[in-house]
């Protein structure tokens, strides 16, 4: 299995081979005419909302490509009562790459991996790569692909947040696709993202499968994506992921992956540049 991917990567071990391979794209961005409000007293179109939002995605993802982070990974299969059969931890060294050239766009992700421990027995586990980045939903380049729509805005820990539904209407080129075998599935997200109306920064993101992929065995694919306020110095402080969790489930099979960003800093390359004396 390989260590790097764009977007998101699931396999099925010991069972059919599933995999989700991204997807290089190459798009321009649109919206539609409804209103998003940001306070009781102001209301925005939804596009301004999106343009908004797009500048904040593309501002992270500058930024995110050059830190690195610890990120713990819990993997667990659960039961039928929902209790936990088997549950393996692991822990890496993460860094996603992020290269663009011109309208185009990729993401590499890669781990190193510090520690492992697993429960008594063995299971089939699922592995999940990639999901810190669903914010590319919003991505500029990405939005042409999705259909979005404003919610109501809710209220969490006494903070007011935009709520911006989402759904991908085009499946040409998807952000992921699945593979089964050597036959592709796209999957089309669909589903809710929070943003913080000061800023415009997506501070949680909930996805899922908007369209059944029954054919394939997966009757269900959740992904919940949490960010947080990390701060680097006095002044530069960005919202990166802090947790995602993955839940997907098959007729016989239920998996839940509980991925944990902490530690972040920045990623710096050195390099030394030596003369040759002559000869």
């Amino acid at each position: 299995m390989t260590k790097l991917s764009l977007t998101s990567v699931i396999v099925f071990r010991k069972l059919a081979r599933y995999c989700v391979c991204p997807l290089i794209l190459a798009i321009a961005a649109q919206g539609a005419e409804t209103m998003v409000t940001i306070r009781p007293d102001v209301e925005v179109q939804l596009p301004g909302v999106l343009e908004r939002v797009g500048k904040q995605v593309e501002r992270f993802w500058n930024y995110f490509s050059s830190v690195t982070c610890t990120e713990a990974v819990t993997q667990s299969k659960i039961s039928e009562k929902g209790k936990v059969l088997f549950e393996q931890k692991e822990s890496f060294d993460y860094l996603i790459i992020l290269q663009a050239s011109g309208m185009d766009l990729a993401v590499d992700e890669s781990r190193v991996e510090k520690t492992h421990k697993v429960s008594k027995g063995s299971a089939s586990l699922l592995e999940t790569n990639g999901f810190s980045i669903l914010t590319l939903i919003f991505h500029p380049l990405y939005q042409s692909r999705y259909q979005y729509r404003s919610l109501p805005d809710e209220t969490v820990a006494g903070r007011r947040y935009m709520r911006v539904a989402f759904e991908q209407v085009v499946q040409d080129h998807p952000l992921s696709v699945l593979r089964v075998g050597e036959r592709e599935y796209p999957l089309l997200w669909r589903g809710t993202a929070w943003i913080e109306p000061a800023s415009f920064t997506v501070t949680r993101l909930q996805a899922g499968l908007g369209s059944t992929m029954a054919e394939t065995g997966l009757l269900r694919l959740d992904a919940d994506v949490t960010y947080s306020d990390v701060r680097f110095n006095e002044t530069e402080h960005f919202w990166l992921p802090s947790q995602a969790v993955i839940e997907a489930e098959t007729k016989r099979q239920h998996w839940r992956n509980t991925h944990q960003f902490s530690n972040y800093r920045r990623f710096e390359v050195q390099t030394e540049v030596k003369t040759a004396d002559p000869q």
